[in-house]
């Protein structure tokens, strides 16, 4: 990689910061950790052909970072899916041609004719990522509210928020804030959520019993509606207020342990859904 490219992909991610992208490094670890642990040894084999020595909780991030090169800025709409002012539910209407519900169909259907003769994917920077790659990680994306959320704020991009002190956005709250809030490493927090699960078998059948990525956006932008812009102390959701939004100027909103204390069993829950239905949706492919 010549030096000129590392300055200008060195800008495009300072620029980029602000604006998250999924689930954090760590959250999508977890999920495809989680995912990893329940696949069946056959589907293992296979993805192994697939991955070589990574892991599949190392690859599961690397999509975002692929999409902040020169190469891969076609494939940042993959991520999310943006609606309308005043929508009540997700629906295909709101899917363009590039959106987080189409991308898991169409990597579902690549790697589906993939999976009799896997070739090793390409993880250097800027190569595009394999279909096992990119069905992680927007399996773990469409499970993020706010990749399933409005327009008019970027997904809460554009929402200013103070954090337990730290200054960011509403967006970077739910991909990484709450989850580091609660434990940063990211062996033990997997461990936690996968002690849930286990404590859990009814709430994980009912994950299991709703495989279709529509109704896992429509549940993301569920919690947009009824939790995720509830600023007060108040355990009841309060109506949205749309007066966010690039060009309107706001002081930051101060989240600290009512907003924290309400929200983590949900990141909890999301991350845990994400995990448990994309080993499903691995096996499935990968078992043939």
């Amino acid at each position: 990689m010549d030096r000129l490219y590392i300055v200008v992909l060195l800008l495009v991610l300072m620029n980029t910061v602000e604006k998250s992208s999924g689930w954090g490094k760590q959250g999508h670890m977890m999920i495809a950790q989680i995912a990893w642990d329940r696949l069946t040894n056959n589907a293992k084999n296979i993805a192994d052909n697939f991955m070589g020595s990574d892991t599949m909780a190392e690859l599961a991030p690397l999509p975002d970072d692929y999409r902040y090169t020169p190469q891969g800025k076609w494939s940042a709409p993959c991520h999310f899916c943006n609606l309308p002012r005043g929508a009540t539910n997700f629906t295909m209407d709101n899917c363009p041609d590039l959106c987080v519900v189409k991308s898991i169909q169409n990597y579902s259907s690549i790697l589906t004719n993939e999976q009799p003769n896997p070739t090793q994917c390409d993880y250097d920077l800027g190569v595009e990522p394999c279909a096992l790659e990119f069905l992680v990680h927007y399996v773990g994306d469409v499970h993020q509210p706010l990749h399933v959320s409005f327009t008019y704020d970027e997904g809460g991009n554009d929402v200013k928020v103070i954090f337990y002190g730290q200054a960011t956005n509403l967006h970077a709250v739910w991909d990484d804030y709450i989850i580091e809030h609660w434990n940063s490493d990211f062996s033990s927090a997997t461990q936690e959520l996968e002690d849930m699960i286990e404590n859990e078998p009814s709430l994980v059948q009912q994950y299991l019993n709703s495989m279709n990525p529509i109704t896992w956006a429509d549940e993301s932008f569920g919690y947009v509606l009824s939790t995720v812009y509830n600023f007060t102390d108040d355990a009841i959701p309060q109506p949205i207020q749309h007066a966010y939004g690039r060009g309107v100027a706001r002081a930051p909103i101060t989240l600290g342990d009512a907003y924290y204390d309400r929200n983590l069993p949900i990141v909890q829950q999301r991350l845990i859904a994400a995990g448990v239905r994309l080993a499903a949706v691995l096996d499935s492919i990968l078992s043939g």
